[in-house]
């Protein structure tokens, strides 16, 4: 079984991607196509946000495994775009920086 995914109604997208393209990038993410950064939340303890290109995700080492989506980005430079935003809302709206737990319960907006 590959990796799983699950898409909050409400993401951080990088400029280029509007929400009626949205869904068609989701649908290539689930596929492990287009070459999307996905910004999600680390499984190890020391890190707290990870970013991923989505054809990276069809390896066995990512069988099995559920990734919460927090962002959603045409590149790199824009996924680690989207890393400061996150930061930044969540130090606004939570008065932390628990960015594992902000973007896993997906209340961004």
């Amino acid at each position: 079984m590959s990796a799983r995914f699950k898409f909050f109604p409400q993401v951080y997208t990088s400029e280029g991607i509007n929400p009626r393209r949205l869904f068609f990038i989701r649908q290539k993410i689930k596929a492990h196509k287009g070459g999307y950064f996905i910004v999600v939340p680390s499984v190890r303890e020391d890190e707290l946000l990870e970013i991923f290109d989505s054809k990276e995700l069809g390896k066995k080492l990512y069988n099995d495994r559920r990734f919460i989506v927090g962002g959603i980005a045409d590149n790199k430079a824009d996924a680690l775009k989207l890393v400061g935003l996150i930061a930044a809302d969540c130090q606004r709206i939570r008065g932390d920086l628990n960015l594992k737990e902000f973007v896993a319960c997906g209340q961004f907006f």
